[in-house]
């Protein structure tokens, strides 16, 4: 892993979700703190348990999370794509991580100093109200997952989870209907789906005759979101 010193957050980073609906001076603020971090695929960002207070928003590739509920099974929660942030909910209770991240392709990450963010909370305590925004649309996303998993239609339910992995469940403007590959394999995406593996097979299968998604090696790539979210509705 390596880290540039100094606040330089490379142009062109995704404001989206959480931040996108923070007052633009505690965004500015967030970020005058932030140090961007690379991490090989594979290496592990945080574990459940570990103690500090680093937050990181995620500039490029993709980060894969374990709440510390996680079954033996379940060795994936959710993915994150770039403009989500993760880490704040140590920084809001002042205790020990609640979630492993792990860098499932190589990634680029912005790293705000726990030290530094509690810092800029003492002088500036408003911002916590905008730093609680982050568990707001934490809890949304976990209500997100637990809804699409109750899904009874295994198609719908796969549709459902294959397009959030892919983050285009609910996304809107430019990026909500262009394709998007999930580094994930297929053992994998059946766990996330909750259904076999032969019924996972079946459903994709559907769906790349379909050319609704492509296959490819311990991949699979969301083509047609608009019309996933057909099926994932119609359930």
């Amino acid at each position: 892993m390596t880290e540039t010193r100094g606040p330089s957050v490379p142009v062109g980073f995704p404001i989206r979700g959480w931040l996108a609906d923070c007052a633009p001076q505690f965004t500015r603020d967030l970020l005058s703190l932030a140090r961007p971090k690379s991490f090989a695929a594979g290496s592990v960002i945080y574990q459940a348990g570990d103690v500090g207070g680093d937050v990181f928003g995620i500039g490029s590739g993709v980060v894969t999370l374990q709440c510390r509920f996680t079954h033996a099974d379940a060795v994936v929660l959710h993915m994150a794509w770039p403009g989500e942030w993760f880490g704040t909910l140590s920084v809001l209770l002042e205790r020990g991580r609640r979630i492993t991240a792990i860098a499932r392709t190589d990634v680029e990450l912005l790293r705000v100093p726990g030290e530094e963010l509690r810092a800029l909370l003492r002088r500036r305590p408003e911002w916590f109200a905008e730093l609680g925004r982050d568990a707001i649309h934490n809890m949304d996303l976990a209500m997100q997952i637990a809804t699409d998993l109750m899904i009874r239609d295994p198609s719908s339910r796969c549709a459902a989870v294959l397009l959030r992995l892919a983050s285009r469940r609910w996304a809107s403007g430019p990026e909500a209907d262009t394709s998007s590959e999930i580094p994930a394999s297929q053992a994998e995406l059946a766990m996330l789906c909750n259904v076999s593996r032969n019924t996972f097979s079946r459903v994709v299968g559907e769906f790349s005759r379909r050319r609704l998604v492509v296959l490819n090696y311990r991949s699979l790539t969301v083509t047609e979101p608009a019309r996933l979210r057909d099926i994932a509705d119609s359930g």
